[in-house]
């Protein structure tokens, strides 16, 4: 009994182990790897872009807003 649970056990862990052998060839031969890395650098580059300018935008009116304010100059 106790050799048959200890084969079965090996066989399954045999599968298991030739299995993510197999995946891992997969993933390493795939013609677009990295493709998803060089995508989320340009959307994060894009919306650092986007919060640059907001940025830009913002601090100009609140500028012009703080100019306005009497002795906001200093004394």
């Amino acid at each position: 009994m106790m050799n048959t649970l200890n084969a079965a056990v090996m066989r399954a862990a045999l599968a298991v182990h030739e299995r993510g052998q197999r995946l891992a060839a997969e993933v390493r031969n795939r013609g677009d790897r990295g493709s998803g890395v060089v995508e989320t650098i340009i959307i994060v580059a894009g919306f650092a872009g986007l919060a640059f300018v907001v940025y830009m935008a913002v601090s100009s009116k609140v500028h012009g807003w703080i100019g306005k304010i009497p002795g906001s100059t200093g004394p």
